[in-house]
């Protein structure tokens, strides 16, 4: 059944709450008053309403933060139906009520009284309550309490999902008794292939190996986990070209050195370091004029390119300006111009 939720009277209250300290005591539950009369509970009640007797055999034990198990007897010849409930403190304090208008229980004069309830509260009080007679007490039992248990019955047992109920030795056997009859159904020849068949597997997987290779690393036979590996090449391995043993990744790739503008660079990744460069600059009227390269290349360039000039010139169309050859350096180089006006010249230039 589901727990019985019990009102805390006033009094009850008052002897539970340690104003003081601002916690709480612990207090003791000596006897259990009970009544036929049903009656609307509230916390001011001090007694019983109609209680007909104080039963002093009355035993609990708390089963969880806010649930008591409490366990009383009456062996007397009384006759009645109980339908309110009293928990009395050893001093005479009403602790807790509870009441409904069907039967809680029904003595007659030959029965033996023993009511076992579970009493909830609504906070966690039911670690500060202890009982006067612990000498009797039958908890549903758990997998930490000792106490009363349910047998599960054939279909419980083979459904096998209940995990409040326990299994007697009759139900495990025959349990084991249909598996032995499954396995026995198995020829000897059908075990031993079954367990060839495992052995076959696992020495598969054993045999089976995974191994790293190129820019992988790692691996193993599948007896266990593997784990392959693959490392990230750095701004630097991508700018030397040399690595064999790593991934380009677009992080690595962003870290290459270059300047993005009118006049900019880039290198080129896994080319031995080649270098693009370009910009804008002016060939002086009838002069040798000099361009600049954004950086200088570290070891040599390869080539220029210079186009560009002026539009409606008197004599642009006859004398645009020239690169000089032999003023290619690392640095930059030089253009002549026999034009009568200064000209904007571009520039694309490759080394390394």
């Amino acid at each position: 059944m589901d727990p019985i939720q019990f009102m805390i009277t006033a009094a009850g209250l008052d002897a539970l709450v340690n104003a003081q300290g601002g916690g709480t005591d612990a207090i003791k539950i000596s006897q259990l008053g009970i009544s036929e009369n049903a009656f609307v509970m509230a916390p001011t009640i001090t007694t019983v309403p109609g209680e007909l007797k104080r039963i002093a055999s009355i035993s609990g034990e708390s089963t969880s933060e806010t649930i008591i198990h409490m366990t009383a007897q009456d062996v007397s010849q009384d006759i009645y139906e109980l339908r309110g409930l009293g928990l009395y403190l050893a001093d005479g304090t009403l602790f807790a009520i509870y009441s409904q208008e069907t039967p809680i229980f029904r003595k007659v004069s030959i029965s033996f009284f023993l009511l076992a309830l579970d009493i909830s509260f609504e906070n966690s009080v039911a670690g500060e309550i202890t009982f006067g007679d612990t000498s009797f007490l039958l908890p549903p039992a758990s997998e930490t309490i000792k106490g009363v248990a349910e047998i599960a019955t054939d279909d419980e047992a083979d459904a096998g999902t209940d995990d409040a109920r326990i299994i007697s030795p009759r139900k495990l056997r025959r349990l084991l008794d249909a598996l032995h009859v499954i396995i026995s159904d198995e020829t000897d020849a059908d075990l031993t292939a079954l367990a060839n068949g495992f052995d076959a597997i696992i020495a598969a997987l054993v045999a089976r190996t995974i191994t790293g290779s190129g820019l992988v690393t790692g691996g193993g036979d599948l007896s266990a986990s593997r784990v392959l590996s693959v490392l990230a090449a750095s701004a630097a391995d991508v700018g030397a070209g040399t690595a064999t043993d790593r991934a380009v990744t677009p992080a690595s790739l962003s870290g290459l050195a270059r300047s993005l503008g009118q006049n900019g660079y880039v290198t080129l990744p896994g080319l031995g370091g080649l270098i693009l460069q370009w910009g804008r600059f002016t060939a002086f009227a009838n002069a040798t004029s000099s361009a600049v390269f954004p950086i200088s290349f570290p070891n040599a360039c390869f080539a220029v390119v210079s186009d560009g000039g002026v539009s409606g010139g008197a004599d642009s169309q006859d004398n645009p300006p020239v690169l000089v050859a032999s003023s290619i350096s690392q640095t930059g180089f030089s253009v002549f111009s026999a034009d009568d006006g200064s000209a904007t010249r571009i520039f694309f230039a490759l080394g390394n």
